[in-house]
């Protein structure tokens, strides 16, 4: 008997009640059918299928395969719910199973038999509770109770191979904030679209994005249909029916031959994936996601792309007195057309006069990485301060792309950062 029978559904039609109203059983079905339909719809269209919470598949203890308790939405809009583990023991499972040819089962070198299965859950509605029946449910029947709950639950079941990659619509919409690759075929407006909003400037971008967004939800939305029966006519009101919700793949299950013709699983242990099921997150988690970064704008080849970094400039990163002239270690070279005593400041301190200019007599390399600065003297004082600028009118550059020393500085990749050094004496 087919569980989902038990609990009819119909969002369409609501029972009208009058005074003096005779109801039967027919009456009280279209009483729970209405708002059972109701919440069906809402969960099948506006959800969509996918686990809310647990359904962890895992192997236990005895290395039987395991599902934890969960809840789920299938694309039918039930509820699956699980509300204790669920085991198998895939030995045994394939001793019954080995002969079903929907699956392919490979016998390795050593005799142990490989297989790659998929988990999913299915509703399923189960008659509980026995009362006594006042009448016979028909004129021939013999039986004096009948049934009076009826329990929802699910059946967990394998299917054959890796779970399949299911389309999951909305296909403009998903070019157009490049989470799909262009289809210039079937979907030329959406890649239009995305053309037309990538050539705006960054603040132009936010509103085209949601001009674009509504124009192409509609004709997304006019696409999607109810399931549809071999003739063409709608055959369920849900975009599937009957329908399964994957849990996990369990890739390269190995079961060896036992003494008594039974299989038991050997190792390696099989690979277990459960990030190919189809999630639920909560709305309110949601909300607080997209308060998180932007991530750039999107770049024409699809995704999306942070803007570029500025450049970065040479740096100096020691600098000492030898003599009369204070050397540099530069960790990239520098123009030579920019070592000139302009861009270089020398000033010494003393107790009796305070801070005094050293005059430069010249600037050289004086080999890779190191530069000179020559003083017409033995600098004196407790103090030198050297200053290299990569700020100002005639700041040090690179040799190869002649960025500005230290940048970027304060006003981005075309300001350096002066180097300053204290040095005692």
């Amino acid at each position: 008997m087919d569980g989902d029978g038990l609990l009819p559904a119909n969002p369409y039609t609501a029972l009208q009640f009058h005074f003096g109203m005779l109801l039967g059983v027919d009456d009280l079905e279209v009483s729970q059918a209405y708002p059972r339909g109701k919440i069906r719809l809402h969960n099948a269209w506006l959800h969509r299928e996918g686990v809310v919470w647990g359904f962890n598949v895992h192997l236990n203890d005895r290395n039987e395969l395991a599902v934890a308790p969960g809840l789920a939405l299938d694309a039918a809009g039930h509820e699956l719910h699980l509300d204790r583990e669920a085991c198998v023991d895939l030995g045994k499972w394939y001793g019954k199973n080995r002969d079903d040819p929907d699956f392919t089962f490979t016998t390795t070198e050593s005799g142990a038999v490989s297989f790659t299965v998929h988990v999913v859950a299915r509703f399923r509605a189960c008659l509980s509770r026995q009362v006594p029946a006042i009448s016979a449910p028909c004129a021939d029947g013999e039986s004096d109770t009948a049934y009076s709950r009826a329990i929802e639950t699910v059946e967990l079941l394998l299917r054959p191979g890796k779970a399949p990659i299911k389309d999951l619509e909305y296909h403009r919409l998903r070019i157009l904030f490049s989470l799909e690759s262009d289809d210039t075929t079937k979907y030329p407006e959406a890649t239009q679209a995305r053309a037309d909003v990538l050539a705006l400037s960054l603040e132009q971008q936010p509103a085209a994005y949601l001009a674009a967004f509504r124009r192409l939800a509609a004709l997304d939305e006019i696409d999607l249909l109810p399931q549809q029966a071999a003739t063409g006519v709608s055959a369920s009101i849900f975009p599937e029916d009957p329908t399964e919700v994957v849990l996990a793949d369990v890739a390269d299950i190995l079961v060896v031959p036992g003494t008594n013709g039974d299989f038991t699983i050997s190792t390696p242990l099989p690979t277990i994936d459960v990030t190919v099921r189809p999630s639920h997150v909560a709305t309110a988690t949601i909300q607080e996601l997209l308060c998180g970064p932007l991530f750039g704008t999107a770049a024409s080849g699809g995704g999306t792309n942070p803007p570029p970094p500025p450049p970065t400039g040479p740096t100096i990163t020691d600098a000492e007195i030898v003599d009369n002239a204070i050397q540099l270690t530069v960790d990239r070279p520098l123009a030579d057309a920019t070592l000139t005593p302009a861009p270089f400041s020398v000033t010494t301190y003393a107790d009796a006069t305070g801070w005094s200019d050293t005059e430069i007599q010249s600037v050289s390399v004086l080999s890779s990485g190191v530069v000179s600065v020559e003083l017409k003297e033995v600098p004196p004082g407790k103090l030198v301060r050297v200053i290299a600028r990569g700020t100002g009118p005639t700041p040090l550059l690179a040799k190869d792309d002649l960025v500005p020393l230290g940048a970027p500085g304060a006003s981005g990749g075309d300001d350096g950062v002066d180097f300053v050094r204290m040095i005692p004496r």
